[in-house]
């Protein structure tokens, strides 16, 4: 293929490249060369669109867009961020015509006001509708309802509602009873519309600075319990039944303890110190100090007997055994542990014994002396009489074979017993868990990081009252709407 070839190709390629990123219909730029172009128009970003360079294509601002404090932005016309957009601070208007991909920010501007009028018309629309269908008429009506009538009854307790006296709440019932009949009529007449325009003017004196339930509106949670706000004032209300007062209360101590520091006193942390988690901490530092030998003789540990002393403790054994039961003469000489426990030796005249169990039974034994391979049976070894010679011989060998023994024992070259050594770890940890706290302090470490947290969470709730959790005034009130106990606070 000629060079021609290739560079045409190439530039096929780049075009179908841009025409796949620059569509007919939009513009895509990056976050910094809409901020450049923001300046050209002085801050007039709806005229972007309209320069000769985008012919009026929707732009697509690739990336995240932060216009936030620039006062002089007021609109962005119809763009689309793909990416997060914040226009705090600003005199944005309205978003309405701008797409964000992401998240949008817009805290402090007009448009925040705008939004927040729609949201409380909405609130205002309900609120209407529910008053309209008598929805929480306590005769009829959910959890929701009672709870609204538990807070309801606070704020009137509390006096911050005015309520209708029950002469006032029983002519307003009987006047929406009126007014609901008159309503249901399918032809109204001109007589029917001035006796319903009179009651609703009624209605609206007898309501005129007083408030009912449904001046009321749900918004949200407190906790776990459930929040309710008045209309036109910044007052608001946390219910619940006593099951999720107490699970708040346990929130709001979670949030506490997980962040002791900040909370609560060192004095009062420490008598919620865990003695068995700082034990625990250090233990590992305690058995790394019992692993020195030097350290166990100082503590005077015992040894156990190693492994060639315990060989040497057993032929010494059976070689007095042998000189005991047997009538062998003294001193044996090359004894040995052959397979099977056989002791395998050489007596003063160079027979070669061996003495073996031959019970199949693991708890007993019957051993059974061999002279150079025959059965010979105790204290009938030898085809000359015993002499006392002999027997002295024996007598002194067994009493040096005591000795020996005695001497192995009294120096063991084994491992430390182990469990002494646990017993000395164990001690140490006993005096860790009796104090504690000085220990800690000798080392310079936190208490926080060794608290107990649910005792000490246990003994706030057990100690703690409702209101804390109100952030208001840190009082609270349980109300009877219809036999259930409702838990009530103002939060706000």
């Amino acid at each position: 293929m000629s060079k021609t070839n290739m560079k045409n190709l190439n530039m096929i390629s780049v075009i179908k490249k841009l025409i796949s990123e620059q569509s007919e219909e939009e513009y895509v730029i990056s976050p910094e060369e809409y901020k450049d172009w923001l300046k050209k128009v002085a801050n007039q970003a709806q005229a972007i669109p309209k320069l000769p360079k985008f012919r009026g294509k929707k732009l697509v601002v690739r990336g995240n867009l932060d216009l936030k404090n620039n006062d002089k932005i007021t609109d962005l016309g119809n763009i689309k961020i793909d990416g997060n957009l914040d226009v705090s601070n600003t005199n944005v208007k309205s978003l309405d015509n701008v797409v964000v991909t992401k998240h949008k920010s817009f805290w402090n501007t007009p448009y925040a006001q705008l939004i927040e009028k729609r949201r409380m018309a909405k609130i205002r629309s309900e609120a209407d509708d529910r008053r309209k269908d008598d929805e929480w008429n306590l005769e009829n009506t959910d959890t929701e309802g009672e709870m609204a009538h538990a807070a309801f009854r606070y704020a009137v307790n509390e006096g911050d509602l005015d309520e209708l006296t029950d002469e006032e709440l029983e002519r307003v019932n009987e006047i929406k009873q009126e007014l609901r009949t008159l309503k249901s009529d399918e032809e109204i007449s001109e007589e029917v519309q001035e006796r319903m325009e009179e009651l609703e003017e009624e209605l609206d004196d007898l309501m005129d600075g007083k408030d009912d339930v449904y001046v009321l509106y749900p918004s949200g949670r407190h906790y776990d319990l459930h929040s309710f706000s008045v209309l036109g004032w910044s007052m608001e209300y946390a219910v619940g039944t006593s099951d999720e007062a107490d699970s708040s209360l346990e929130d709001y101590y979670d949030n506490m303890i997980d962040d002791v520091d900040s909370y609560f006193s060192r004095d009062h942390l420490e008598s919620y110190v865990d003695a068995d988690k700082v034990a625990d901490y250090f233990e590992d530092s305690i058995r790394d100090e019992f692993s020195d030998d030097d350290i166990l003789d100082d503590y005077n540990v015992s040894r156990e007997l190693s492994r060639q002393q315990e060989e040497e403790i057993w032929l010494l054994q059976m070689e007095k055994w042998a000189y005991e039961n047997e009538g062998v003469r003294a001193p044996i000489s090359e004894p040995s542990r052959e397979e099977g426990n056989i002791f395998d030796f050489e007596d003063v005249e160079g027979n070669r014994f061996q003495y073996r169990n031959t019970s199949t039974d693991p708890n007993r034994s019957n051993w059974v002396l061999y002279k150079n391979g025959q059965v010979v049976s105790p204290h009938q070894i030898y085809d000359d009489e015993d002499t006392e010679e002999h027997e002295d011989e024996r007598e002194s060998r067994i009493s040096d074979i005591e000795s020996e023994i005695e001497e192995i024992k009294d120096n063991p070259g084994g491992d430390f017993d182990e469990d002494e050594i646990e017993r000395l770890i164990n001690d140490r940890m006993d005096e860790i868990r009796y104090d504690p706290v000085g220990h800690l302090n000798d080392y310079g470490y936190d208490v926080s990081n060794f608290i107990d947290l649910d005792e000490l969470k246990r003994d706030l709730i057990n100690d703690a009252s409702y209101g804390y959790i109100s952030g208001y005034n840190d009082s609270y009130d349980e109300i009877n709407v219809n036999g259930t106990y409702y838990v009530v606070m103002r939060i706000n």
